[in-house]
């Protein structure tokens, strides 16, 4: 019993360590609850992948949000009734046209007319109709105008704010009332936008793009905010237009941020797509007619740029690699290094804690680079810390031991997007031997438990909206391979040590970020990351209780220093769970 109990443990501890001490505590209390004391007579099964495998298909999980989201429509028809909003703003709600879409705009019509917050008025922007055909459309649509040109329109709207729809799309009754709502506590948003999912020809509401806050980076390589997107009167009359309507909302969202970051957020599915419609019009463009679903709406989203920020100089990189006894995955680390980094000019500083290896001693001394001695438990931010002490470099990278270079760019890479003047840290792409993701970025949920999402699927997949293969703002990255400058690090006073083993990573990103510089993650430098070789090491070494001690005690006192995570992280949907999975609703 005590070895089956020990495995138990075993995986326990891997759990917390790979995702968090909080869904530890969701696995194990569920599959507790399930098994009782079965657990623990058979504690080799994979209890982890039995939960996970038996989880709700993602279709199912959005009819039940859609479920719930019908009843939180119900409810705001009371609220508006009986809710005095201290701001009351008219809407101007203008419906793009052309020969594509104009017969289903009666359907985008109808959703306007159904909505909660009624002031409002309803402007059809047309384009290449037919003059009689327009006619025709204005003797049955009463007490709405028609407008061709995009100069006419800045002349003879009315609203406080103009949003834009395209014809066939359909609003959720509750988006006008939902945005008021969100305009009264955040009125110097000078744009808003919403979630927004998909129908299809059963007008059943499906694929939901639940976005993160506001990131810049992000909407260089990915559209997803102009869908539905809501901006002050004043705002929208100083762009200047010509007669173009292709693109026309990407436009407008483009020349908004030109001139503003105050773009707020509404974290609701407000606005539907028609699919179908999207799907024909794409079907006209691409020769092969059976594209997947998934692969229409990602390029819907695409921008389809290439990313590129180039680097007048080569400021010095100092590498800092904390190992200990692991001379064979070190001295390939290194010679990856060598062997495949076109940047010129850096400098390698190892930090050993205490390695009894002879074979791995030789081997620093035929090395030229600095090899410094940590005499002490295992800390990582301690490690980190005195190597720093010693460096010469404007900016610090901090590489696991088990890591190996596969591009000969990847430096350039690393240092052009961190020399940004926004930019505080930049973490790549990690990928596993087998070439599946270890590493894209971290999330940090409402619990204070941080995991990485996309683990363990193929390195190019298009998974949600292709998150995975553009640059991306994230709460953290990892240290296992994180770069960050010189004075930025110097002015946080480094890595916290009281973060021995975890969370030292995400605490250092955390702090750079209230300094006001963003943390992103890029794919276009991609490195093998085996997983933590040397922590692994150190912590065998110690006994159960000790790692269970440890993983613990880090989780505690992170989520007590970062109070504000309780608010949720502004780069990962609140309506997601673990790794993009939509939360559940009982």
């Amino acid at each position: 019993m005590v070895s089956k109990t020990r495995v138990l443990l075993e995986k326990s501890l891997e759990v917390i360590r790979v995702y968090g001490i909080s869904y530890f505590l969701r696995i194990a209390s569920n599959e507790l609850s399930k098994q009782k004391f079965d657990l623990f007579r058979n504690p080799t099964e994979d209890y982890v992948f039995q939960l996970e495998s038996k989880t709700e298909s993602q279709d199912a999980l959005y009819r039940k949000y859609m479920k719930n989201f019908e009843l939180e429509i119900s409810e705001n028809i009371l609220q508006y009734k009986n809710e005095l909003l201290e701001i009351n703003p008219k809407f101007s709600i203008v419906v793009i046209a052309n020969q594509d879409n104009i017969e289903q705009i009666d359907m985008t019509i109808k959703t306007i007319q159904e909505q909660i917050h009624s002031n409002h008025e309803i402007i059809i922007l047309y384009d290449k109709l037919d003059n009689s055909f327009i006619d025709n459309k204005k003797e049955s649509h009463q007490n709405i105008t028609y407008i061709s040109t995009i100069t006419d329109l800045q002349k003879n709207f009315n609203g406080d704010y103009i949003c834009f729809l395209q014809s066939g799309d359909k609003l959720s009754k509750n988006s006008l009332f939902k945005v008021s709502q969100f305009l009264n506590k955040n009125i110097d948003s000078d744009m808003v936008y919403t979630d927004h999912d998909y129908f299809d020809e059963d007008n059943l509401r499906i694929n939901p793009f639940f976005k993160p806050d506001w990131s810049s980076y992000l909407f260089d390589s990915v559209d997803y905010i102009s869908q539905f997107l809501v901006t002050k009167k004043e705002i929208f009359n100083k762009i200047q237009f010509g007669d173009d309507f292709t693109n026309l909302k990407y436009y407008i969202t483009k020349k908004i941020i030109e001139n503003s970051n105050k773009i707020g957020h509404v974290a609701l599915p407000l606005y539907s797509i028609n699919y179908e419609l999207i799907s024909k019009n794409y079907s006209k463009t691409n020769k092969n007619p059976t594209f997947e679903k998934t692969k229409i709406i990602n390029d819907l989203h695409s921008l389809k740029k290439s990313i590129e920020f180039n680097l007048k100089n080569e400021p010095l990189v100092s590498i800092i690699i904390p190992t200990r006894n692991n001379k064979n995955i070190l001295e390939r680390c290194i010679k990856s290094i060598k062997k495949s980094t076109t940047y010129k000019n850096f400098e390698i500083i190892i930090v050993d804690n205490n390695s009894t290896d002879s074979n791995l001693k030789q081997y620093y001394a035929s090395l030229s680079c600095m090899v410094l001695n940590y005499d002490g438990l295992f800390n990582f931010s301690k490690m980190n810390n005195l190597a720093v002490k010693h460096a010469k470099g404007d900016f610090f990278l901090f590489l696991n031991d088990d890591t190996k270079i596969l591009k000969d760019d990847w430096l350039n890479n690393l240092v052009s997007l961190c020399n940004q003047n926004d930019v505080g840290v930049v973490g790549p792409k990690l990928i596993l031997a087998n070439h599946a993701i270890q590493h894209a970025g971290s999330i940090i949920l409402e619990s204070g438990a941080s995991f990485h999402p996309f683990q363990n699927i193929a390195e190019d997949s298009d998974i949600h909206f292709n998150f995975l293969n553009v640059i991306r703002e994230c709460s953290a990255v990892t240290g296992a391979c994180l770069i960050t400058k010189k004075e930025i690090f110097n002015e946080i006073n480094g890595f916290d040590e009281d973060f021995d083993v975890y969370y030292g990573d995400t605490d250092l990103c955390l702090k750079i970020i209230d300094l006001g510089f963003k943390i992103l993650y890029t794919p276009y430098t991609k490195l093998i990351h085996e997983g933590s070789h040397s922590i692994k090491a150190k912590m065998q070494s110690n006994t159960l209780e000790e790692q269970a001690h440890f993983a613990v005690e880090n989780h505690y006192h992170f989520i007590t220093k970062w109070p504000k995570l309780k608010n949720g992280d502004p780069f990962y949907n609140k309506n997601l769970a673990w790794d993009y999975s939509i939360k559940s609703i009982e």
